[in-house]
């Protein structure tokens, strides 16, 4: 699923939906800040016109989406017209507690990386090698037997191990010559970097991250309301308290569902020891 149709998902469950405004305003001739009624305003929503002109953002106004301060390039005694959407929610803030959710996630969820050819390569004399970055844990260690990339590949032909902590594989004597491998592994799942990123979680995890990131969401919008003295909703009214209630009992479900969720560490086939291989 696309990182963006996922937050629509969470703006409806949790209320979040967009709502469209429009701001008239007089210009006085001299002032050049104001204000929109409504904030924070959606990602891409905001349209200013002036005069019945439109506007051109950054080259004659710029816009705080956060707080609706809006800042002309220069004064005018015509009308101000901004039309934009509110939400409680922009799609950056959504983003990052999507983020915080795959952080939570930690190493107890992964996805699998079979036989890749570009993770390592053997090089002559030298017995410690970096493992890819997002490796969580090598599970397979091949070299090629014909010392050409396509193979075949077999057992690195002396004793190994793979240290979690540095990432390393280490050999137990070092190569005479380079060599191509193929290494199988465990990789941290990717968080997304933008709106437009595929989610790298499995269909079923989804429902942990939704738990996750609404909670975040509804313990910001309670901090919010406490700050402004509001904690009227569109579906009712809501205390402060029992938005901070909800948001612990979404923690809760969060992490009572992924140590159920959890998926099963496989083996490594790596050889700690073979006869002959020579001493890790």
């Amino acid at each position: 699923m696309i990182t963006s149709a996922f937050i629509s998902k969470l703006r409806r469950k949790y209320n979040d939906s967009p709502v469209k405004h429009e701001d008239i305003i007089q210009g006085d001739g001299s002032s050049t800040v104001y204000r929109t009624q409504f904030y924070p305003i959606l990602e891409g929503s905001f349209s200013l016109y002036v005069g019945g002109v439109l506007k051109t953002l950054t080259t004659d106004y710029t816009i705080d989406l956060d707080t609706g301060d809006l800042v002309l390039a220069a004064a005018t005694s015509a009308e101000i017209r901004a039309q934009y959407k509110e939400t409680k929610f922009r799609d950056q803030n959504w983003l990052e507690v999507i983020q915080d959710s795959f952080d939570s996630f930690g190493d107890q969820f992964f996805k699998s990386v079979v036989r890749s050819t570009s993770g390592i390569t053997l090089s002559a004399g030298v017995q410690v090698y970096d493992c890819p970055d997002d490796c969580i844990r090598l599970t397979e260690a091949l070299e090629s037997t014909s010392y050409l990339s396509s193979g075949p590949f077999a057992q690195v032909n002396t004793n190994q191990r793979y240290d979690r902590w540095s990432n390393k594989l280490i050999l137990g004597q070092q190569p005479s010559r380079a060599n191509y491998m193929q290494i199988s592994y465990l990789r941290k799942l990717s968080r997304p970097t933008a709106v437009t990123s595929a989610l790298d979680v499995e269909d079923y995890w989804l429902d942990l991250v939704d738990l996750k990131a609404g909670a975040e969401f509804l313990r910001s919008l309670a901090n919010r309301y406490a700050q402004q003295g509001n904690a009227t909703i569109e579906e009712g009214y809501l205390s402060v308290a029992q938005l901070r209630q909800l948001a612990n009992d979404n923690e809760t479900m969060f992490e009572n569902r992924k140590r159920k969720l959890k998926p099963i560490m496989p083996a490594s086939t790596i050889l700690y020891n073979m006869p002959g291989g020579g001493k890790v």
